[in-house]
């Protein structure tokens, strides 16, 4: 059985504007504003963390150290190589 899944208003309205994108240009265009909104979000929200204290320089520079990557599964490894 497949599940479906069901957007939002806010994705529908989104997918209605994208129907004006007719080239490649438009879409680069689109695509950087995207990126621009998304940092801007971004950034508010690093801002906010840093206000309350839940991000420092201490925790950030812990993250030098670490090592957030996680073991590939036997089937992992069997699907990268297919």
């Amino acid at each position: 059985m497949t599940a479906t899944t069901q957007i939002t208003p806010a994705q529908y309205e989104v997918l209605n504007m994208l129907s004006v994108i007719n080239n490649e240009d438009d879409l680069k265009e689109l695509k950087a504003v995207i990126v621009q909104f998304l940092n801007s979000r971004l950034q508010n929200e690093i801002e906010r963390l840093w206000q309350e204290g839940t991000l420092n320089e201490q925790k950030v520079a812990s993250w030098q150290e670490e090592h957030m990557r996680t073991p590939l599964t036997v089937r992992q490894l069997q699907l990268a190589t297919e």
